[in-house]
């Protein structure tokens, strides 16, 4: 690897998502926590979740996994469970993580392709795709808006002409509490988009750099995908606050 990616990817003292996963692999797992750069903390997505088969999934999003074609980029594929599903397809899947233990895990999982590869370092050396996943909410690893439109951008580059990104967020104003509102309000203040978060996971004795994750609304997301060369196509609701939606090319 170069001194490059090494430096975008996770060493094992940052990797504190990859070693829940492989906890629950192994003997199981302690409680993650998510840690919020006011000072706020609460409980992780539990590692259940990433490793949940597909009658399990919600409704909503094995209805817009109907939309997974072709050749797929999984962005983020933490334990694995969306490239498993693309590959039973027939798909033919590229499944990427800055985590190591999440691309170990995936690798006993059976995942065919899985490249230790930030969201940062993605580009047409990878080839070219039919559908790239963003699921999980790893549309907001993207981070801000001048950011989203800049991979978004870079994915319409290497994508087929009917190439389509099939993604998930969280509506960040659907249930907020005075919390959260604040923090919005925060945001706004600084320029931000109310749902940009800045974040990291804790686990055990491992914690993970600062990152910013961005949660947007049906709304933004229009906003943010105009001028990149895509169009949202589809919105499937899910349980509030959470949406599904597919994004086709213009």
């Amino acid at each position: 690897m170069s001194r490059v990616l090494e430096a975008l990817t996770l060493g094992d003292e940052e990797d504190a998502f990859g070693r829940l996963l492989l906890d629950h692999m192994a003997e199981g797992a302690g409680d993650p926590v998510l840690e919020f750069d006011d000072g706020s903390t609460g409980p992780a997505l539990g590692p259940e979740c990433f490793f949940a088969e597909p009658e399990q999934w919600p409704s909503a999003e094995r209805a817009v996994f109907g939309h997974v074609r072709g050749r797929v980029l999984d962005i983020g594929a933490g334990a694995g469970r969306h490239s498993l599903e693309a590959q039973r397809r027939g798909s033919k899947v590229v499944s990427i993580d800055l985590s190591p233990g999440a691309v170990e895990v995936c690798r006993r999982r059976g995942v065919e392709d899985v490249r230790l590869l930030p969201l940062a370092a993605v580009d047409d050396s990878l080839g070219v795709f039919d559908t790239v996943l963003m699921m999980c909410g790893n549309f907001g690893l993207v981070g801000n808006a001048e950011a989203a439109a800049a991979i978004l951008r870079r994915l319409h580059a290497m994508t087929t002409p009917q190439g389509r990104i099939v993604l998930d967020s969280v509506d960040p104003y659907v249930g907020a509490d005075a919390d959260e509102i604040a923090y919005q309000a925060r945001n706004r203040a600084r320029g931000r988009m109310p749902g940009q978060v800045t974040i990291r996971i804790r686990y055990g004795e491992r914690v993970t750099p600062w990152y910013d994750l961005l949660n947007v609304s049906v709304t933004e997301l229009a906003q943010l995908v105009g001028g990149t060369g895509w169009r949202v196509a589809q919105v499937v609701e899910g349980e509030p606050p959470d949406f599904y939606a597919v994004l086709e090319k213009v």
